[in-house]
């Protein structure tokens, strides 16, 4: 059905199916799911949670505690571990909706397991050349001090996190595993982490006992590996067609003056809906494969295309492809000079959300 409104186009066999891929790849490692920012900005009430369980994903990443209590709460057999650590006066809340703390500090290390009475999981990250989260390595001997108590965990498990894994010929990613190396050593008989999306195709040294894939599971950063495929597609309706002439401006502050005699059309979305500014008069989009420029300012809520080429071929009501499998969101974030990250997790909640199997 028609409508007016930019739509987005989720495939959730393709979500599926780039699990599968990793899971094939790192055959010997178990691969959780990494679904904060609700789940890169796909989440719809959790349905990308529920697509990797059923592709048998049983462990999952998130940011912060009120995600983790977002998905318990519809989730009640998967295991859910949060990046940001132990907070101030969240020991009861963790408790409460069974959330396991990834525990960043020596201090959080102690409060929790002074807390935390049930002994099941325990998550301790060190920091190996990030310097974000984690217990620095110069702090080790005060883990190795409470050896005895983290012992009484049924599943201990030791992480860190590159900071260059996007760059296979970045020698710190060498530098940061072989860090994490003598940690293992001064701290053996538990399970390990150190890839995420990037460090997994790095190779099978990099995978350990774990591995926690966030982009990739949702299409981005294809490059990785050629298997990855494309989850996300958003298109827009044109919503008016004008006729520009020779010498005429359009959008705030006249940036754009046209040449010649000009067919523009516009479509219902802007910087409000993650849609760069600097797009402005460099951006395209695409009708049938061909490219049909931005001209003028992205504003909030419109943009301007330039639709000269196929002004007989196009008409309001027609969608124009922001970004899709020949245009994929790696191609969109070059375009726009950011990161796939980005791209899908400034995605608009304006924006019709169509999940499809």
């Amino acid at each position: 059905m028609k409508h007016s409104t930019p739509s987005l186009d989720i495939n959730l066999n393709a979500v599926k199916h780039n699990y599968n891929i990793i899971k094939k790849f790192c055959n010997k490692s178990e691969v959780c799911g990494t679904v904060k920012a609700s789940s890169y900005g796909l989440g719809g009430h959790n349905k990308i949670v529920n697509i990797l369980k059923k592709s048998g994903c049983k462990r999952f990443f998130v940011a912060n505690i009120n995600e983790g209590i977002f998905i318990r709460n519809n989730f009640k057999s998967i295991i859910i571990n949060v990046l940001n650590g132990l907070n101030k006066n969240e020991e009861k809340i963790f408790k409460k909706y069974n959330l396991v703390p990834v525990i960043n500090t020596i201090s959080q290390l102690k409060k929790w397991l002074k807390f935390d009475k049930d002994k099941k999981r325990l998550v301790i990250h060190f920091d190996t050349g990030m310097c974000r989260l984690g217990i620095q390595e110069d702090n080790i001997n005060e883990v190795i001090e409470l050896k005895k108590k983290i012992n009484e965990y049924k599943e201990v498990i030791l992480m860190s996190h590159l900071a260059c894994s996007g760059d296979k010929k970045d020698k710190y990613n060498e530098i940061q595993r072989l860090r994490f190396e003598k940690i293992k050593k001064k701290l053996p008989g538990y399970k390990y982490s150190l890839a995420a999306s990037g460090g997994i195709f790095l190779g099978k040294k990099y995978h350990y006992d774990l591995v926690r894939p966030g982009i990739n599971l949702y299409g981005g950063n294809q490059n990785f590996n050629k298997k990855i495929t494309h989850v996300v597609s958003l298109k827009s309706p044109i919503i008016q067609i004008n006729k520009l002439k020779k010498g005429e401006t359009v959008g705030y502050s006249r940036t754009f003056k046209a040449k010649q005699n000009t067919v523009t059309a516009t479509i219902p979305m802007g910087y409000a809906d993650g849609i760069g500014i600097r797009l402005s008069n460099k951006g395209y989009v695409h009708f049938k494969g061909k490219k049909l420029p931005m001209i003028g300012r992205v504003s909030m809520d419109l943009i301007i295309i330039d639709i000269t080429k196929l002004k007989n071929k196009i008409k309001e009501g027609d969608f124009v492809s922001i970004y899709d499998k020949n245009f994929t969101i790696d191609n969109f974030a070059n375009l726009t000079r950011t990161i796939p990250y980005r791209i899908i997790t400034c995605i608009s909640k304006r924006y019709l959300r169509n999940y499809k199997n």
